[in-house]
């Protein structure tokens, strides 16, 4: 298992695990110079297959993917990405796959949809978990294409909270089967898997007493009981599918229970947890494209005589998303390596990754749209396209709002478990949204080596940024430690404070990986040749700075009292079903 150390986790007991992002990881080139020519091939291959074979206008005006397009990612090995070689796959590290499908997510949104929940989810399911004879029977067929994985946890009730799905399997008296009974909805590739891990609950002992606990399993949809309700049609990313699927006294043979009984948490948490190293990086991909997008029409468009891009208000939009680009690319960079390393609990920096990376592009996509217009609403141009498809990450893979909830009830729980009360009262939602996590509830300690402050040498130029970097994280403890006294065993409850510890924490990792990379950068070409890293670095560390200032201010007394305004006036909303004041021009 690996090690508890967590960065994140770190920072809110005010400690700066700084042996964990420094240095930063070298290129893929460097590290592993054949995988960095599989990765190279991939991506020429698919801008190869870009405007030709892919169409995206039509993927979304027909809301779906053609087979012949799914049929040439199996012969280029887009279908194999995370399987191991020995059953046809190209068995790429988490680093070069989180670079493949940062690109392919540049190219059509609904494919990189397509490809995650095959590779990442389903096939990675098996690989991580099945046993030999399972991974002999299905990855050779999944790495050539002959059939999709999906991934079938999602409920009607309960959504993506694995400890409390309500599909239910029964073994049967000889033990040769399992039966499932149950409901799933929004199955990406549901509608046309030839295989699928899903979970259900399963009775098992725990200290002499009978209770349920998740349980993976791998179906077809050839087995008995087993019914396609229909596919949904939706806002984005529309060329996938995601389908509802129906359990009804599902026969399900005994050799295709996935892992072991009562152990489908781990197999969900070990799997989804990968999965968002992989979101994060088609956000960040895609979101290049968008700025690539926003460029060009910017300097095209003329307007009272100039381009766009001379306007200062657009030139901030640039910026803003450059910089952005930048920490979200030098998050992917520490993220990736934590995965490969695996002796290191890389959950709280994959949530925020994720939240970073996924609200990132929904901003740039909004800009685009604005920036253009008119001719942003409305068809044939592909900015609306980029809108929608760009919406569903914020909800993908763990909703931003519950994955921002687990960064602080993570982040709490290390200085809180001095108070037992607290300790216990943390324990109920971290259960609860423990899907979200891996190891993710371990105390951080102060031992030796570990310090308040950035214990590593930077180019002169950084040390600004270490300075404010060093001073936060330091406020961060401190507010974090303010939060937990004032309110005890209620602060799992306290989700305004919550929500802002976590800002803080989100802000405060990035900042740290981009300083890396920045040095890293200098390391290696020299500071001459960095002046325009230098100037992302120095925008986001400022930004960052402000947003984090501003966070911590709102966490003082007075920023309580307008948070009990805020529940009054929602409070009043509920009771009024909506709106509750008398219309200011004619009242019905």
């Amino acid at each position: 298992m690996p090690d508890t150390q967590s960065f994140t986790r770190g920072i809110f007991a005010g400690v700066i695990l700084d042996s964990l992002l420094f240095p930063y990881p070298r290129p893929l080139e460097e590290r592993n110079p054949d995988e960095a020519r599989t990765v190279r091939r991939l991506i020429k291959e698919l801008r190869a297959l870009d405007g030709d074979l892919i169409d995206s206008a039509r993927i979304d005006e027909e809301e779906s993917i053609p087979e012949e397009v799914i049929r040439a990612f199996a012969e280029i090995g887009m279908l194999g990405l995370t399987i191991p070689r020995q059953y046809g796959g190209l068995e790429l590290s988490s680093s070069a796959y989180a670079r493949v499908f940062g690109t392919l997510s540049t190219i059509d949104a609904s494919l990189a949809v397509l490809v995650g929940v095959h590779c990442g989810l389903g096939a990675k399911a098996i690989v991580l978990h099945g046993n030999d004879e399972q991974k002999e029977r299905y990855l050779p067929p999944l790495a050539r294409g002959d059939f999709l994985a999906a991934y079938a946890l999602t409920e009607p009730d309960v959504g993506s909270d694995a400890q409390n799905i309500k599909a239910t399997a029964t073994l049967s008296k000889d033990g040769s089967h399992w039966r499932l009974n149950g409901r799933k909805i929004w199955i990406g590739n549901g509608q046309r898997a030839g295989v699928i891990a899903t979970f259900a609950q399963v009775a098992v002992m725990r200290r002499g007493e009978t209770v349920h606990r998740p349980t993976a399993f791998l179906i077809r949809p050839d087995m008995p009981g087993f019914k396609i309700l229909g596919t949904v049609r939706k806002l984005g990313i529309r060329g996938s599918t995601q389908a509802e699927l129906s359990y009804e006294g599902m026969v399900v043979p005994a050799d295709h229970l996935l892992g072991s009984v009562g152990r489908g948490f781990s197999v969900a948490v070990h799997v989804l947890n990968a999965g968002r190293l992989t979101l994060a990086a088609g956000c960040t991909g895609g979101t290049k494209r968008i700025l690539k997008e926003m460029t060009t029409y910017g300097e095209q468009r003329i307007q009272f005589g100039h381009p766009l891009d001379d306007f200062e208000i657009t030139q901030r939009k640039l910026s803003r998303m450059a910089s952005e680009i930048y920490a979200s690319d030098a998050m992917l960079g520490v993220l990736a390596s934590l995965v490969d390393r695996g002796d290191n609990d890389f959950s709280l920096e994959a949530a925020c990754a994720k939240v970073f990376a996924s609200d990132m592009i929904w901003r740039a996509a909004d800009d685009m749209v604005q920036l253009a217009g008119g001719r942003g609403y409305v068809k044939p141009y592909p900015y609306e396209r980029l809108l929608r498809d760009s919406r569903i990450n914020r909800i993908f893979e763990g909703a931003n709002e519950v994955l921002t909830l687990f960064i602080a009830l993570n982040g709490v729980q290390a200085p809180a478990q001095e108070l037992k009360e607290i300790g216990t009262a943390l324990r109920r939602p971290l259960r609860n949204l423990g899907l979200l996590g891996g190891y993710a509830t371990s105390r951080v300690r102060l031992r030796l080596g570990q310090t308040s402050t950035l214990d590593i040498a930077l180019h002169e130029r950084l040390n600004k940024h270490k300075d404010f970097f060093e001073k936060h994280v330091a406020e961060l403890g401190a507010a974090t430690d303010r939060a937990i006294v004032r309110h005890r065993e209620k602060i799992v409850d306290r989700q305004f404070i919550l929500e802002r510890l976590a800002n803080m924490a989100i802000d405060m990792f990035a900042t740290a990986c981009v300083i890396a990379r920045t040095q890293s950068l200098i390391d290696e070409r020299g500071i001459e040749r960095c002046e325009r890293e230098l100037a992302l670095c120095d925008l986001f560390c400022v930004e960052a700075g402000r947003r984090f200032r501003t966070n911590r201010t709102n966490l003082d007394a007075r920023a309580h009292e307008i948070d009990e305004t805020r529940r009054a006036i929602a409070s009043a909303v509920r009771k009024g079903n909506g709106y509750f004041v008398t219309d200011a021009i004619l009242d019905e």
